[in-house]
């Protein structure tokens, strides 16, 4: 068998390559140490024939039984893709593992029969100025073996610090079936007969777009159904029977809304056009008035540099103010701004409200809800391509919601990346807009692709994307599994001119890192006791 190391620099230790740095370990080293090997300054050294150690230190007393089990652990996982092991014999002077090793307790005393897990590296991908981890630091996971330890007992404990889910005979155990049989049959839009390629939904020229396949509709009420057809499928499915015990669509006018809360403080956002983030050439925000330049370190490291994430501006003000304002865009009275009041907590801001909605009452305590959030406005605004990190029921009290959603299989296609940001700012009184503010920040959930004007040129991957069409009405939720790109536009309800809906996001059942775009998604640690 021929092994190559994919690693820039790396060792090769017994058919498997283990990197030179640590930050290059993107997944479980199982380091193995017998009884009858000493470390010393972090390499190995064996012990002699008549069990006297180098330094005079015996070695332990159960070696024979030491090594089999060891055999059969690293026999165990030598089938598992998400572990490698090696032993403690075969580490090389001058990386990070023997220096970790020279600092532990057991590199310099009576060495025991053990198993070191080194959990793949922890890198911070939200910062680009944060160097990248040299070790594991100091809290090891170590399993010492002693007269009393059986196999399942190591087993167990590799399998809660590498989340896997292997037996003691190397099988996948039942949940480990279960987690194999998501991933194989993750639901995707090419399954569907109508599916359509986005070069044809959203063409260049002038030919007529190819209509997307739209979302499966369903009644659920059983959390069975739900988990089994659409929470591990990571399938977006329109639950049509979600609000039917609610108040909130027959209680929540505008007039009740100022009264019971207008006089409260709510964080709004503007922004020159209906369009919500979205991307601008960086060019734009070139003027004198911008105070913040990205680091030529940072800079280095965007795919998209000439890019950059517009923010709506900020303000505050009364909740009266903003349903005022609201109700003067939605008549045209005003023409030159969009205001919208997004992702605002209702636990912060509105708690009294909680008592005219509910949760999913199939959900039955299963999901870990995360943030409870309204959204509200004149219905004509355009939330451009995203995904958001949470399991999402968003549910419409007024008006309709168009999605266009990507699934998040092949994020490379969706150019996921960091990107720039900047932020509007506006004068309330005039509202006249300004581009002078870059942020000291990225974004690290938008596309750099216009689906309203595409450029398959620059973007030439995401030709081959499949979008679906969900769109929601009154009285429906949308199942949005976490990590699925959408791009937002409402519309108002007829005769009360505005867009009303709440969402629920829970911690993801199935999670990944990000931006990360060759990231795949994996069943969330938190959720393992669901398999």
């Amino acid at each position: 068998m021929v092994v190559t190391c994919y690693w820039v620099v790396s060792f090769l230790v017994g058919g498997y390559c283990y990197p030179s740095l640590y930050s290059d370990l993107d997944h479980c080293l199982l380091v193995t140490q017998n009884g009858n090997v000493l470390l010393e300054n972090g390499i190995a050294n064996a012990c002699s024939e008549d069990n006297t150690c180098n330094s005079g230190v015996q070695f332990m007393q159960h070696a024979p039984a030491c090594s089999l089990i060891l055999s059969k652990v690293t026999e165990v996982y030598s089938k598992e893709p998400l572990v490698e092991s090696i032993s403690v014999e075969d580490i090389k002077g001058g990386d990070w593992l023997s220096d970790v090793f020279r600092s532990t307790k057991n590199g310099n005393q009576q060495p025991n029969c053990s198993v070191f897990i080194f959990q793949p590296a922890e890198i911070d991908r939200e910062c680009l100025m944060t160097p990248l981890p040299t070790g594991p630091g100091q809290d090891l996971n170590i399993f010492t073996i002693t007269s009393n330890t059986d196999t399942r007992a190591v087993v167990d404990f590799v399998n809660q610090h590498c989340h896997t889910f292997r037996d003691v005979d190397g099988d996948l155990n039942h949940h480990g079936l279960h987690e194999r049989y998501i991933q194989q049959n993750l639901f995707s839009v090419s399954s569907l007969k109508d599916h359509v390629k986005s070069e044809n939904a959203f063409p260049e020229s002038e030919e007529p777009a190819k209509a997307m396949p739209e979302c499966e509709r369903v009644e659920v009420d059983m959390w069975d159904h739900f988990f089994m057809d659409y929470l591990q499928l990571s399938r977006p499915v329109i639950i049509t029977n979600a609000m039917k015990t609610w108040n909130a669509s027959r209680k929540w006018s505008n007039e009740f809304l100022k009264r019971k809360f207008g006089d409260k403080s709510v964080h709004i956002k503007l922004s020159p056009s209906t369009d919500y983030e979205g991307i601008e050439d960086a060019e734009l925000w070139q003027s004198k008035n911008v105070k913040f330049k990205i680091p030529s370190s940072v800079l280095a490291k965007l795919p998209f540099p000439d890019l950059v994430v517009p923010r709506p501006a900020p303000a505050n003000m009364k909740f009266k103010d903003y349903i005022d304002l609201m109700e003067s865009i939605a008549n045209g009275s005003i023409s030159n701004a969009s205001a919208y009041l997004e992702y605002s907590s209702i636990p912060n801001y509105f708690p009294e409200l909680r008592e005219d909605i509910a949760e999913m009452p199939f959900v039955d305590n299963n999901m870990d809800l995360k943030h409870l959030n309204i959204w509200l406005s004149d219905g004509r605004t355009l939330g451009k391509l995203h995904f958001d990190p949470f399991d999402n029921f968003l549910c419409m009290i007024d008006g309709k919601k168009q999605l266009t959603l990507f699934e998040p299989h092949n994020n490379d296609m969706m150019y996921e990346a960091h990107i720039p940001e900047a932020q509007f700012s506006v004068d309330l009184k005039t509202l006249q807009f300004r581009r002078d503010e870059l942020l000291e920040s990225t974004s690290m959930v938008m596309s750099p692709f216009d689906i309203k004007r595409p450029n398959f040129e620059r973007f030439p991957k995401f030709r081959r994307t499949m979008p679906l069409n969900c769109t929601i009405n009154e009285g429906e939720a949308l199942f949005m599994p976490a990590f699925w790109w959408h791009e937002v536009q409402s519309s108002p309800n007829s005769c009360t001119n505005r867009n009303l809906a709440i969402n629920f996001w829970y911690e993801p059942f199935l999670t990944k890192n990000f931006p990360c775009p060759e990231c795949k998604l994996k069943v969330n640690p938190k959720y393992f006791h669901l398999l």
